[in-house]
């Protein structure tokens, strides 16, 4: 009934396209489609007897996602926590009952913020990845630029618990407040230049460097806490966010980094070279003792 393109004439160099389609009068209603003819090698049939002909419902055009047949169900979002949002819609396609050969899933913006997410990710990992080469080239060692990544855990503890306490969410803005130190270290490979052992060097770099840190942090915090407390969605990019991860992070990275670096500054330059070195003495010690059989 549609037509098919049988073969194209060129008229003074103008193609045409010549269509083949049976006559409009001869399937103007349902009974004269049942009662058409369909020819084939075995013979001829009328189409009612090899096909259901009925009137149904079926959609004003066909789109396909990679070559399978699609359809795409749209909505606005009115809630601020958009992953929430994306959250609450898989849990309703995972709970749906889907015949065989039917897939549901989300795109869109749901899409888009996952991607975005992944992308973040990556290029935080890539970020730590050359800061780490960075510092051991600058350093000339591997140990301490180790040392200093250990410290963005710390403000990632302040971050998040901000943005619980505030009830933001963690979106893509928000994820480039986390931050990192590296004066504390730099400070006692100095003290340790200079001949003082690793505790007492620890002990004088934490309580020099203990004013800076603290006057970095809050002076930072201070100048933010209007941005995160009165700022508004048309902030842009540099929003409540952002200062609110930006603030947790600089008061549990400058709590816990007098802590916890130098923690773990020692289990790096004694504890675990010192464990080490004792494994190794015992197990040479071991091979010296063992008695060696007659005839070897």
């Amino acid at each position: 009934m549609v037509g098919r393109r049988v073969t194209q004439l060129h008229l003074n160099d103008t193609p045409l396209d010549v269509v083949l389609r049976g006559r409009p009068e001869d399937a103007d209603r349902i009974d004269k489609i049942r009662d058409l003819e369909i020819s084939g090698p075995m013979g001829s049939a009328r189409l009612a007897d090899i096909a259901k002909v009925a009137l149904e419902q079926g959609p004003v055009s066909i789109s396909r996602f990679d070559g399978r047949r699609s359809a795409n169900i749209k909505g606005t979002i009115t809630d601020e926590d958009t992953q929430s949002m994306a959250r609450l819609v898989q849990q309703r396609i995972d709970s749906m009952d889907l015949p065989d050969g039917v897939e549901v899933s989300a795109g869109g913006i749901f899409a888009d913020v996952e991607e975005g997410f992944r992308d973040i990710g990556l290029a935080m990992a890539v970020g730590v990845v050359l800061v780490y080469l960075v510092m051991a080239a600058s350093l000339g060692a591997l140990r301490n630029p180790f040392v200093i990544v250990m410290s963005l855990p710390l403000a990632v503890i302040g971050a998040l618990a901000a943005l619980a306490i505030t009830g933001r969410t963690l979106g893509l803005p928000a994820m480039m407040g986390f931050t990192n130190a590296i004066v504390l270290i730099a400070f006692v490979e100095q003290l340790r230049e200079r001949g003082l052992g690793l505790h007492d060097a620890l002990i004088q770099a934490g309580t020099v460097r203990l004013r800076p840190i603290l006057m970095t942090g809050f002076t930072t915090s201070f100048a933010l806490f209007p941005l995160a407390a009165f700022a508004t969605k048309s902030g842009g990019i540099i929003g409540a966010e952002l200062a609110t991860v930006v603030i947790g992070g600089l008061v549990s990275s400058m709590v816990l980094t007098l802590v916890v670096v130098p923690v773990v500054y020692t289990l790096m330059h004694q504890s675990i070279p010192d464990m080490a070195s004792r494994i190794f003495r015992r197990g040479l010690h071991s091979a010296e003792t063992d008695p060696v059989p007659a005839g070897d």
